[in-house]
């Protein structure tokens, strides 16, 4: 190129000679002539060969400009430049969408992110929670002589977390302490004595350090009656992730790492070795023994089975080898609680199955034994509060239990328990550093739009008769949303009172969880006659990265933490936006309408207000999305998705899905496209389903697909998107994707 530019620059230097008086035209012309004959054949061929290019380069620019978007339709917006940008990482685009839209839309992100060692699993929620973290850190440590106190405690706490120095300081005295409270951990004792043995007694003293071994008793609203609250007894959760784990073999690697882990606890409190091995054996054989009593997840899905009222003297009567009244009143008899309990209480019973095979269980099992379980559920949640070596053999056993092969950050560690714990003052914290006012306006913009659109699904359904419409009607009407924080976290006055009788001391880390453990038990057993406000907020973590509906408030609720790319930007092109907070949103929405949901009024009353016929149709339409999601093969273990424990979550993504496409559509119509991205060749309808696949991309350990499976109620990412995409008409209409192709089959299932 710099070649012919010097040629190009020695004709116009003989060309600028041409004198532009006529008498010189003739004289003129004979030095062109001249001028060429002194060039070579190649100067010349040059010329003419550059010329040519020059032409060429000028014709395609001419046709670009013809062909292309005018630019007022490309969005050049600095977040639609990494939203491009974003979105281009994530593609592989050798794969057709229409073969499979996971990897299309998330193969490359999937080959170029590695999991973390501290996790199980990687994906957009938790990189926007590693994100929240590190904001949270820098103001957790941030000092300010402007803190109020509420702050300052805040930050008093997360201190003491940190405080790693002092923990080895105090060694395993805080634990020990506590164990001997309660009558003393037997493995640790070799004199223990049996006769002072009261399982009543540390059940009910266990509770307020929020340890539910055998009964899980608690406060909640009244499933039939959600202007009151009232006591529940359930089924326990187990020492391992879930009940399933107990129906592996006993030899079975992740059953023999939970044991090894407790004889290693065992040994570093004191215990004898072949003490601990004798009766951590003993403990879990009989944690085995009482999850093999419980009854399935599967089973529990039908909120009216699990509603079983009657007053403590009639559970005495069914259940008289337990002191039911004792152990109720002496659970809110826990200091700070007092509340007097008679026999007539009324107590809701969610587990009759389990509890008429518990009490044969535990009159068969020997007083030591028992004794040692209770009190080795406080130790597993107590343990790793001590010194290192405790989180040391924490982290060996999540080696094998999820594939974690080193602890987190401790600053991470901390950041979540004082988020969860103090989450007032945390989210003051949160909200004063990134999240803008008019998000929530936007937001509830988008909810409204997602109500219309599902007011228009139910007008579209042909299993739903009318009365029952006219009532999901009223219930959609009256969900209420709660969006980003409570505005009561600005307010000083208040944030100092909430905190007013809390002090952390920052050398004390496990008295201050203890302390925090036994206000949360105090506060949810004080409320039993406290009344309610079904329009009260409800529990609003602004620093959440997740949404949720509440049945019983009929609530949907969309914490400051997910109001942020790749689901929401203010910024953001309307496809986006709806292909991501939408689809979150009309989830949450669906919720309230699926097989768990449905049951509840438009008050939050557990409640048969479909009639028969629609509750038959609704069970034909809900078993096609549990056959569908059964169906799907976990390729890195070889197992099923749990399609039955799964159909709520499956009902909600597909629904939630269709509603955000109509709600975008409905915006479409009303203000006209949008300028597309960057870059990219996709329209926005397109984009719409691209953002959603992208939101669910996920790298997961082997052991974290098991517990997902055994545990969750969700299905994996790629099963997320393929299942929805494959029931999704509109989707298959944006991609043009042929009939029965793999994202397109002919048949397909759809509830709402």
């Amino acid at each position: 190129m710099a070649d012919n530019m010097f040629i190009e620059e020695q004709c116009e230097k003989c060309i600028n000679d041409v004198n532009d008086r006529h008498p010189h035209i003739k004289r003129n012309n004979n030095r062109i002539r001249r001028c060429w004959k002194r060039r070579t054949k190649l100067e010349i061929w040059l010329i003419i060969f550059g010329g040519i290019i020059s032409l060429t380069v000028l014709a395609v620019i001419i046709a670009l400009i013809i062909t292309s978007p005018r630019k007022d339709t490309i969005c050049m917006s600095a977040e639609c430049i990494r939203a491009s940008s974003r979105i281009m990482d994530h593609i592989n685009s050798s794969v057709d969408p229409c073969d499979d839209f996971y990897q299309f839309a998330c193969g490359a992100w999937l080959k170029s992110t590695v999991i973390p060692a501290d996790r199980s699993s990687v994906n957009q929620f938790t990189i926007l929670r590693d994100e929240v973290e590190v904001i949270l850190k820098n103001a957790l440590e941030k000092e300010s002589s402007e803190d109020i106190s509420a702050i300052k405690k805040t930050k008093d706490l997360y201190n003491s977390c940190l405080n790693l120095t002092a923990m080895e300081e105090q060694g395993t005295q805080p634990l020990v302490e506590s164990l001997l409270s309660l009558g003393g951990w037997p493995i640790l004792q070799p004199a223990w004595n049996e006769s002072t043995f009261d399982l009543v007694q540390i059940l009910a003293k266990l509770k307020s350090h929020k340890i539910d071994p055998i009964i899980n008793l608690f406060v909640g609203i009244d499933l039939k009656d959600s202007s009151s609250r009232s006591i529940y007894i359930d089924q326990p959760n187990f020492g391992m992730p879930g009940r399933r784990y107990y129906l592996r073999d006993r030899d079975d690697i992740m059953v023999q790492a939970y044991e090894k882990y407790g004889i290693e606890m065992s040994i570093n409190l004191g215990a004898d070795q072949a003490t601990a091995k004798n009766d951590i054996k003993e403990i879990v054989d009989f944690e085995f023994l009482l999850a093999n009593i419980s009854v399935a997840a599967e089973d529990r899905r039908d909120n009216e089975i699990l509603y079983n009222p009657s007053s403590i003297g009639d559970l005495m009567a069914n259940y008289s080898k337990f002191e039911w009244f004792e152990y109720i009143k002496q659970v809110f008899e826990i200091d700070g609680v007092g509340l007097n309990i008679t026999l007539d209480e009324v107590i809701i019973n969610r587990a009759p199955q389990y509890f008429d095979k518990l009490f044969i269980l535990l009159e068969r099992t020997p007083a030591r034994i028992l004794a040692n379980y209770v009190l080795f559920r406080l130790v597993l949640e107590r343990a790793p509060l001590l010194t290192n070596i405790f989180r040391d053999i924490l982290v060996d056993y999540h080696k094998v239990i999820s594939g974690i092969n080193v602890a987190r950050d401790r600053f991470r560690t901390c950041v979540g328990y004082v988020k969860d714990t103090v989450y007032l003052g945390v989210n003051r914290l949160y909200i004063d550093d990134v999240f803008g006012k008019d998000s929530k306006t936007r937001a509830q913009d988008m909810i409204d739009n997602l109500r219309s659109a599902f007011n228009e699904l139910l007008d579209e359904l042909n299993w739903m008769d009318e009365p029952t419409r006219k009532l999901a009607r009223e219930k959609v009407k009256h969900i209420d949303s709660q969006i980003g924080y409570l505005d009561s976290i600005l307010d000083d006055s208040f944030l100092n009172f909430s905190y007013e009788n809390r002090t952390y001391d920052a050398l004390k880390y496990y008295e201050n969880f203890e302390a925090n453990q036994n206000r949360v038990v105090v506060a949810s057993l004080k409320i039993l006659r406290t009344p309610i406000s079904i329009r009260a907020p409800s529990y609003l973590n602004a620093a959440t990265v997740n949404a949720f509906y509440s049945p019983q408030r009929n609530a949907i609720i969309f914490p400051a933490g997910i109001l942020q790319p790749p689901f929401y930007h203010k910024h953001f092109p309307r496809a986006l936006n709806y292909g991501g907070i939408g689809v979150v949103i009309g989830h949450e929405i669906t919720h309230g309408f699926d097989d768990s949901g449905r049951q509840y009024d438009k008050d939050g009353n557990l409640l048969q207000w479909w009639t028969d016929d629609v509750i038959d149709r609704f069970k034909e339409k809900t078993k096609c999305i549990v056959d569908q999601y059964s169906n799907y093969i976990i390729k890195e273990t070889g197992m099923h998705i749990n399609g039955i424990n799964t159909q709520g979550e499956n009902i909600a993504d597909n629904g939630g899905l269709k509603q955000s496409y109509k709600a975008y559509r409905r915006d479409v119509e009303k203000y006209g496209d949008e300028p597309q991205l960057p870059g990219l060749k996709y329209n926005n309808d397109q984009l719409f389903f691209i953002n959603f696949a992208q939101i669910w991309c996920t790298n997961m350990r082997a052991q974290g697909f098991i517990n997902q499976i055994l545990t969750g109620v969700h299905s994996p990412g790629r099963y997320r998107v393929i299942g929805s995409l494959q029931n999704s008409k509109d989707f298959a209409k944006a991609f043009s994707c042929p009939v029965d192709s793999y994202m397109n089959p002919d048949h397909k299932c759809c509830v709402w």
